[in-house]
């Protein structure tokens, strides 16, 4: 007999956010490493606009204050922008559920470089055009991501 309940989740939530973050530390060839695209944040997003209860802004800061450490970048940065990532995407969820796909890629390439310009805006980092290539490959990886995700809440039932 197939269980109808569904379950809390936090499990697979913090297993998919860990596997995010192995794939921010893989190596890549020095040609590819300026296009990885930021999966931590498209892991979080995700999971906000699927279940904002679980997935909170400070979830997104603890997340954050890992990755800082995990890449060696200044300490709250990255979890500075993921909270702020995280709260506009908590706040317009219910809008952001409704818009195809391709929609939704478009709103992450904007929200991913919010990530890098506040990078920029506390770093000492040259601006060039290369802060855009994370944003663009994110936008390019989120349609799978999304289906990845989506396929992986309905499998083990969590709401």
């Amino acid at each position: 007999m197939t269980s109808t309940q569904s379950s809390s989740g936090g499990g697979i939530i913090a297993v998919t956010i860990v596997i995010a973050m192995i794939l921010m530390i893989l190596p890549l060839p020095e040609s590819l490493r300026l296009f990885r695209p930021e999966f931590v944040l498209l892991v979080l997003m995700y999971w906000v606009m699927a279940l904002p209860r679980k997935v909170s802004v400070g979830y997104a800061w603890l997340v954050g204050i890992l990755v800082d450490i995990m890449m060696g970048s200044y300490l709250g940065v990255t979890a500075f922008s993921y909270a702020l990532v995280i709260y506009l995407t908590a706040r317009f969820h219910l809008q952001l559920r409704q818009f195809p796909v391709w929609q939704q890629a478009l709103i992450i390439l904007s929200l991913v470089l919010i990530v890098h310009i506040v990078a920029v805006l506390v770093s000492p980092q040259i601006v060039n055009w290369y802060l855009w290539l994370p944003a663009i490959s994110s936008m390019i990886v989120w349609p799978l991501n999304y289906a990845l995700l989506r396929s992986v809440r309905r499998s083990f039932h969590i709401s």
